[in-house]
């Protein structure tokens, strides 16, 4: 057995490092990290807490973890939300995929294509890309910063609606700097269209949240490219968790098999609900979609990061041509079991919480994007062995690790 990365892997959320056996060209992910038991350490507290707490598993991707929560928890109770709840709730999640997403690709991958150590190195190398770099994180983490009351760790959301909702003004200004964004918007897809990725084709099974003629992120069925749809709350049904002994995080498979979840899910499955620059961006690539290349997952981030700025002006003008009304409702503890998944940064998160009559948390589980990616990054790192067979050692370890940084594991978020 060989340890490809010696050390931990560079420029990915956590500690992780791949092993490989050179004779059968079999690859595992091992992840090092100490399980953090999140779940268990909700059972028994009061369902408010079963909002704020999971945020905490994540700094990069909390507003994602506390949407999957709330919907669940709304299930649970079954609680009905106003329109200006559910858009509000979009609206963060878009500045949490563009604020995930630009620092993901500016900050983690660019160094890759770029053949610098760090994006610290495009201050002087590329000054326009780092300036554009900025500004979409800024603008990702202003939303969420309107809308949740800080840019991490949202403290506005809770069951029913919000403790407190962003002015007219407040969205009326945050809708001019986004329109002011979407040059940059622009400018991130041609650049990721420009990288010379490589070669991988390797065709798995691909997850996402669909909606009724929409981009789906925020609820409705789940989509899979071998042409099942099933219910959020039959998860469990579909996606089997199971135990590695090399690594402190679950893996996830479907029918014995990998999967995928993510923004190259989301493009191969529902490319055609893009928005109306993102899509012509993408047709202007050249990338055909859906691609089988697990690097191109780097792309279709960069085309989402144009979509939920085209998304969020969006819901902004539907919030304001509707009013902000009915955003806060009183919530009375109710029994019963509730799932919930919204579309995070690196892909479908699902949330299950069963609650008693007097509002304490029963049970809990979690199945985050990176533990349903697992299994398929291996998948990929034994199919990318295979194509390089004849490649020096040195090219293929800097190629498996381009792979898994593609991918965008959140380790800390696998070891909840």
């Amino acid at each position: 057995m060989k340890n490809v990365v010696p050390h931990y892997i560079a420029k990915i959320e956590g500690h992780g490092s791949l092993r490989i056996d050179y004779t059968t060209e079999s690859a595992k992910m091992q992840i090092h990290e100490g399980e953090r038991l999140f779940e268990a350490m909700l059972v028994g507290r009061n369902y408010e807490d079963g909002v704020f707490i999971p945020q905490r598993i994540c700094g990069v991707c909390p507003t994602a973890h506390c949407m999957s929560a709330l919907k669940a928890l709304e299930y649970a109770m079954d609680i009905e939300v106003s329109k200006t709840t559910r858009d509000l709730r979009k609206l963060m999640l878009c500045g949490q995929m563009i604020q995930s997403h630009a620092l993901h690709l500016f900050f983690l991958v660019v160094p890759d294509y770029l053949h610098v150590d760090s994006a610290l190195a495009l201050v002087d190398a590329a000054p326009d890309k780092f300036r554009m770099a900025l500004n979409l994180k800024k603008i990702g983490d202003k939303i969420v910063e309107v809308v949740g009351g800080r840019p991490v760790h949202p403290i506005t959301p809770q069951v029913g609606g919000f403790s407190k909702v962003p002015t007219k003004q407040q969205l009326t200004l945050l809708r001019k700097e986004l329109e002011i964004t979407l040059a940059d918007g622009v400018g991130c897809v041609k650049l990721f269209a420009s990288l010379h990725y490589p070669e991988l084709e390797n065709p798995t099974q691909y997850l996402s949240i669909q909606a009724d003629n929409k981009y789906g992120f925020y609820g409705g069925l789940i989509n899979s490219s071998t042409g099942d749809v099933f219910d959020i709350s039959d998860y469990k049904m579909h996606i089997e968790e199971f135990v590695q002994p090399y690594s402190n995080a679950k893996f996830s498979k479907t029918k014995k098999n990998p999967m995928m979840v993510g923004s190259l899910s989301r493009l191969n499955l529902h490319s055609i609900f893009l928005n109306p620059m993102a899509s012509e961006e993408l047709e202007a690539s050249g990338i055909k979609f859906p691609s089988y290349n697990s690097f191109h997952n780097n792309f279709a981030q960069a085309v989402e990061i144009l979509h939920f700025i085209e998304e969020a002006i969006a819901r902004i003008d539907d919030v304001l041509n509707e009013g902000l009304a009915d955003y806060k409702q009183k919530v009375k503890a109710k029994a019963g079991v509730g799932s919930g998944a919204v579309e995070a940064p690196r892909g479908t998160l699902y949330y299950t919480y069963g609650v008693d009559d007097r509002g304490k948390i029963t049970e809990c589980n979690i199945i985050t994007p990176t533990v349903q990616n697992l299994f398929n990054i291996e998948y990929d790192a034994q199919e990318l062995l295979q194509i390089t067979a004849g490649k020096k050692q040195a090219e293929r370890e800097r190629l498996l690790e381009m792979l898994i940084r593609a991918y965008d594991p959140c380790i800390t978020c696998s070891v909840h």
